[in-house]
């Protein structure tokens, strides 16, 4: 076998608290974090050189495949060609970059060039949530995303509206440093109290268009929380609740859906 390809999931950020700053100078997390419907498909071929071509324009050696695939090389020597359909909207904080590197790791172990051990250790170096993404499912992270906790099944819908691209995540966080604040904690969320993301203050400062977004949906669902570092913003909506309606009522945003919560971060389609 030379060629894999997947479909890898979005992730969404129920809940996200910061608890303190760790001795390499990042930011300590704790987090609920579900994988959902939404995806890229990502097709990994064994190849004389690395190459990643995303929606048919090719990527440079910033892009996290490109990345994951380097790192690859350098453990294994065999370069890989990956091609990405996106499904998961940029800038959203929904995990869709974390989402492609994830899955070259996860071709690279099915097609035999590196084991599931090393593909996670070298995961860690892409991004902290990297790892995450090749598992999904319902889980609580801890450290900086890489200490992943399953927490069993998780069946629901979620409406979830994206706008516009949001700010670069190194500026939310830097926004939160200067005005820190503290959630009601991960462990009272998981009694039953509301989802909420302690980043939103300093997401909305950069991208005000996701305060916008977040009170249509207030209005339309009763609840409405931000994801990752924005500036993508969902809502737990009913088995009734209609996709056709999401849509016509948010036509001026990139990106609105309606999905469902699923137990994998990664498919194997062929």
């Amino acid at each position: 076998m030379d060629k894999i390809k997947v479909k890898v999931h979005a992730k969404v950020n129920l809940t996200l608290e910061i608890t303190g700053i760790n001795d390499r100078g990042y930011h300590e997390l704790d987090m609920l974090c579900c994988s959902v419907s939404t995806f890229d498909e990502v097709e990994t071929v064994v190849s004389d050189r690395i190459k990643v071509v995303m929606d048919g324009a090719e990527a440079g050696k910033e892009n996290t495949a490109f990345r994951a695939a380097s790192f690859v090389y350098d453990e294994c020597g065999t370069a890989l060609s990956v091609s990405i359909k996106k499904g998961i909207p940029v800038g959203a904080g929904l995990g869709g970059s974390s989402a492609d590197a994830s899955a070259v790791f996860f071709s690279a172990v099915k097609l035999g060039l590196i084991d599931n051990a090393t593909a996670e250790r070298l995961a860690v170096k892409v991004g902290s949530d990297v790892v995450y993404m090749m598992r999904g499912g319902y889980c609580r992270l801890l450290g900086e995303g890489e200490k992943v906790t399953p927490l069993g099944e998780l069946n629901f819908r979620l409406a979830i509206v994206q706008k516009e691209i949001g700010a670069s995540t190194k500026d939310v966080y830097a926004g939160y440093d200067k005005d820190p604040r503290k959630g009601l904690g991960v462990d009272a969320v998981l009694r039953g109290e509301r989802y909420y993301n302690v980043l939103e203050r300093s997401a909305v400062a950069e991208c005000p268009s996701i305060y916008e977004i977040k009170d249509r949906l207030l209005r339309l669902y009763g609840n409405a929380t931000m994801t990752g570092s924005g500036s993508a913003v969902f809502a737990v909506v009913g088995d009734d609740a209609s996709e056709e309606i999401l849509k016509e009522k948010f036509a001026d945003c990139a990106f609105a859906s309606i999905v469902g919560t699923v137990d994998k971060g990664i498919e194997l389609i062929r």
